[in-house]
């Protein structure tokens, strides 16, 4: 006779004639394979009917582990990230590419709900990276004068800016220094943008 146990069909040898399986062990794996299928699918249920019970209970012990073993967790992590960083990088990608909208959306809303945290952080930057700043604003300005022609009416640019209403930034329509394209800096190249408008549009132009 053969074990009926499908993990294991070995011959049962010096066994009762009515015996099915050649151990105990194959008794229960060949009963529990029986109802596989039951087993399954009640585990998947009972999970869906405690997961939202069970939702605060987890959290709060997922954040009290964090806590208890931050280091060892940190240590991991580093030395996970240090060994697949191109399996990293190409999953980030592939997420953001997947995801474009979804992301766009949640860094709008914490801006939104951050701002003055985001505004501080900037602050303290600009302090402690004076040189970088100073530098950003010189080429800035040298792109200004590159991009001014002959024609352009600089009092009318100078009445521009002057008159800026508050809350608000000159832009250029058309970037300086666009992705695609690059405007020049006349007046007619020029809108008034709520702050935060401008830092959306950035650089971009579109038609």
């Amino acid at each position: 006779m053969i074990c009926i146990n499908p993990e294991c069909k070995k011959e049962i040898i010096g066994k009762r004639s009515d015996t099915k399986y050649c151990s105990s062990y194959c008794r229960g794996r060949g009963k529990f394979l029986k109802r596989h299928e039951y087993y399954k699918q009640y585990l998947k249920n009972y999970r869906k009917e405690k997961f939202e019970e069970r939702r605060e209970f987890n959290l709060d012990r997922g954040k009290i582990y964090y806590q208890e073993n931050k280091e060892i967790i940190a240590k991991k992590n580093t030395l996970y990230n240090k060994l697949n960083k191109e399996k990293i990088k190409y999953r980030r990608k592939k997420y953001k590419e997947k995801n474009k909208d979804k992301i766009l959306a949640q860094a709008k809303k914490y801006r939104i709900l951050n701002r003055d945290h985001i505004n501080k952080q900037i602050s303290e930057w600009q302090k402690t990276n004076r040189g970088l700043c100073n530098a950003r604003v010189s080429k800035r300005r040298a792109l200004k004068l590159k991009a001014t022609p002959s024609f352009a009416n600089l009092n009318k640019i100078k009445e521009i800016y002057k008159n800026c209403p508050k809350g608000y930034e000159v832009d250029h329509i058309i970037p300086l220094q666009g992705k695609n394209v690059s405007g020049l800096h006349i007046e007619t190249n020029l809108q008034y943008l709520l702050m935060k408008e401008n830092r959306i549009k950035s650089n971009k132009f579109t038609v």
